[in-house]
């Protein structure tokens, strides 16, 4: 194959095992792992018997880039220092080594091999990665659904997921940067099949995220949709085939709407929760319980490994206020409903609550309002929840200056891209889906999101401002 022409020994061994690990992250997280380790491994012997301890020039001059990145695990090993909870420390920074490998990997091993083939057949290798396991997880579906009677909710959401269950916030971010390789494949690529390979992917990809039914994730995808028209209508100035691609997306978005209302039914859920009254969303109430952590430890945090010991016991005082104020007979009324798993209230749950409530001398109305909080607080307390935020997340772990490194990762491509005048819409659009993922999810607590990030992050780095190579292998 001529992808493997001009390689020398280590430099094919270390390309498989990036190529390996793109299609390992969708699949499970110790494969990923197993694919980190052994591509580390294979930078080090090339390191030493290849390059002879030389190294890439063009990659030292961006050097600087690659230790801000990395201090961002340095901060959780100086946290070690002020936290209480040892074992779960290590834990976590044991978790969040990939900060620290992969700046590590492309800074001593010689890139200077990776051409742009190179780099697009590690994305697909994670393309296929990505939607062999939907097929693999819709078969099982199928199966259950036939033989096992199981209802159309099996296509949906986290049930779609029985063969290795992942959270699917997770893999509809995989799905969202596939999405934006493929669009880019289909009017780049001058192959026909390529391109009709590249379509077929992405209508797979599609379909993936709307039954996944990650709410960041079908908001991306829309988002994802805007980007692609306004890349093809005003960078690469394809106005015509741009109108066309743009009624395709609005048609799509409108039919999925009607044809998936599971996935809709999301959306609407969120948008009644947030405008009605006495309603909210859990993770407004979750920082309601660990704002009073934050207040108290936001330059330096609470360290490593207390942040899940001091949200639980924040939360646990959260509680207690509430308690104080509906009283304890009112609490223990809403307790009978939080036995049976149901941590949300409806209409005659609310009437049966505020009739006991005035019983046991209480405020109908003010217990009524505090209803929704004390049920979203215990979901917090008895499902060991974390923010949903990965900013915040930080925040509380290793303080404000945790949260300006991981900042540093989107903000430092930006600025070069402004100084140098180049833009890669790829690395781009991986920065903006993490940034807005992120917000939601605490991405980086799992090795699902930390192993996809840097190996991607640090690839897209070194070919958007460090490779000089231009020529493809054809």
């Amino acid at each position: 194959m001529k992808i493997f022409d001009g390689l020398r020994p280590l430099q094919t061994a270390e390309f498989l095992m990036m190529v390996l690990l793109a299609a390992a992250i969708p699949l499970h997280w110790f494969a990923a792992q197993c694919g980190e380790a052994g591509l580390l491994l294979c930078a080090v012997l090339k390191l030493v018997f290849d390059q002879k301890f030389h190294l890439n020039k063009e990659q030292l001059k961006f050097k600087w880039a690659y230790i801000v990145f990395a201090m961002t695990w340095l901060v959780y090993f100086v946290g070690m220092i002020y936290t209480d909870n040892q074992s779960e420390g290590w834990v976590q920074v044991t978790k969040k080594l990939g900060f620290l490998i992969f700046p590590v990997i492309f800074v001593f091993s010689d890139m200077s091999y990776m051409t742009k083939d190179r780099f697009r057949v590690i994305c697909y290798s994670f393309v296929v990665g990505c939607i062999l396991f939907f097929l693999m997880n819709l078969c099982y579906a199928f199966y259950d659904v036939i033989f096992n009677n199981a209802s159309s909710a099996r296509f949906f959401d986290e049930e779609l997921m029985k063969i290795l269950p992942v959270q699917h916030s997770y893999m509809s971010m995989y799905a969202g940067f596939c999405l934006m390789f493929c669009f880019i494949e289909i009017f780049k690529n001058k192959s026909r099949k390529a391109k009709i390979i590249n379509v077929l992917a992405y209508i797979t990809l599609v379909v993936m995220i709307i039954l996944l039914s990650s709410r960041a994730g079908l908001i991306w995808m829309v988002i994802t949709f805007i980007i692609q028209w306004v890349w093809l209508t005003f960078v690469m100035k394809k106005k015509t085939i741009g109108i066309v691609v743009g009624c395709i997306f609005i048609v799509t978005v409108l039919v999925s709407w009607k044809a998936f209302p599971q996935s809709a039914e999301r959306f609407t859920l969120t948008i009644m929760k947030l405008t009605t009254k006495n309603q909210s969303d859990h993770r407004l109430i979750q920082f309601k319980g660990y704002k009073q952590v934050i207040e108290e430890n936001w330059l330096l945090g609470v360290g490593t490994g207390d942040r899940f010991d001091e949200m639980t016991a924040s939360y646990s005082r959260y509680k207690e206020d509430i308690i104080e104020k509906i009283g304890p007979e009112v609490a223990g009324e809403i307790d009978k409903y939080i036995e049976k798993d149901w941590y949300e209230p409806w209409e005659t749950m609310r009437e049966s609550i505020m009739k006991k409530a005035e019983k046991y001398g209480r405020d109908p109305e003010m217990v009524n309002s505090y209803i929704i909080d004390y049920m979203y607080i215990c979901y917090a307390i008895d499902m060991e929840t974390n923010a949903h935020n990965m900013f915040i997340e930080t925040l509380i772990s290793v303080g404000v200056v945790g949260v300006l490194l991981l900042l540093a990762y989107f903000v430092i491509p930006i600025v070069l891209w402004i100084r140098q005048r180049r833009f890669d819409i790829l690395f781009f659009t991986f920065l903006m889906m993490v940034f807005f993922n992120a917000m939601f999810e605490s991405i980086f607590e799992r090795q699902l999101g930390i192993i996809f990030f840097c190996f991607f992050n640090s690839l897209m780095f070194y070919m958007s401002f460090i490779s000089k190579t231009e020529k493809n292998i054809q």
